[in-house]
């Protein structure tokens, strides 16, 4: 009887189930309307199969990236490692849905911005073309494959960068072992036990203020690069790392409100905090200490 009983409740509850069920699809799928039309995707890569970008901007050098096996990779305008945070943004966006979409023979490209697009970017080749906005709901024109869409314009803020942003804001390689570092005041080298050596000797600076002065060359990052200015230079740092003959050579321009480091073989300059400058140029960060 307790069995029966369970089995009529049972049924009467997937009564329900199908009743509730029956009554979403209605109000869903109306008798004699259509189904949603399927979200049209402006691009159909996914990130992951993405190897090759390339952004133009006008009045600006083209920007090409590539991914190898030591990641992404700026090959124009400069060969330099690029920076993975700015790819990855990119690359994160590329789900955009279009809104609407219609042929592009015959409408004329100028009413939608698309004679002179905003910015222009091919992914493995394919490209994309940004106009101007839709005034009514502020979506973007976007021109591909014959096909003028409309999208969200969140896709162009993250193509419109300025070429230099593209680059990795690491002052060292990803990866690199620092040998040997050599400030305006003082010189660091490992000795053939591996431990740090400070000359002038200085008994006040720990080995875990040089392990920190060490990490903090590896991990900071820039603000931004750019290409080198005019500034006074107010010294040099040389820094050796394993796998490389030649150490890098940072020129420290004077600058008042950036801690600026310059590659002169590069052309570039890494502008960073100006919180940094004991960090990265003072042994036992003692003038961070005095304050």
């Amino acid at each position: 009887m307790k069995s029966m009983r369970f089995n009529s409740r049972s049924r009467l509850n997937l009564a329900l189930m199908a009743a509730v069920a029956a009554l979403v699809s209605l109000t869903y799928f109306k008798p004699g309307t259509k189904a949603p039309a399927p979200t049209v995707q402006l691009i159909p890569l996914k990130a992951a199969q993405v190897t090759n970008i390339r952004i133009s901007l006008p009045g600006q050098k083209t920007v090409e990236l590539t991914r190898g096996q030591r990641g992404w990779q700026m090959d124009v305008p400069i060969a330099m490692p690029a920076d993975p945070n700015m790819v990855r943004t990119l690359l994160d966006t590329l789900d955009v849905a279009s809104e609407k979409q219609f042929p592009a023979t015959g409408a004329a490209l100028a009413q939608y911005g698309l004679d002179k697009p905003k910015a222009e970017l091919w992914l493995n080749g394919a490209e994309y073309a940004f106009g101007g906005l839709q005034p009514v709901d502020n979506l973007q024109y976007v021109l591909t494959d014959g096909q003028i869409h409309l999208v969200n314009a969140m896709l162009f803020y993250r193509v419109a960068h300025d070429v230099y942003w593209w680059v990795d804001k690491g002052l060292l390689p990803a990866g690199s072992h620092v040998t040997a570092l050599q400030l305006p005041q003082a010189t660091f080298t490992l000795d053939k036990h591996g431990a740090w050596q400070l000359a002038p000797a200085d008994a006040s600076v720990s080995a875990d203020d040089i392990q920190k002065l060490m990490d903090a060359w590896q991990r900071e990052l820039a603000i931004s690069v750019s290409p080198i200015g005019k500034d006074v230079r107010e010294g040099e740092v040389s820094i050796s790392i394993s796998g490389s003959d030649k150490p890098l050579r940072f020129a420290i321009l004077k600058d008042p409100d950036f801690v600026v480091l310059a590659r002169p073989d590069l052309g570039l300059q890494y502008e960073l905090d100006a919180s940094l400058r004991d960090t990265l140029l003072s042994p036992g960060h003692k003038t961070a200490a005095a304050h």
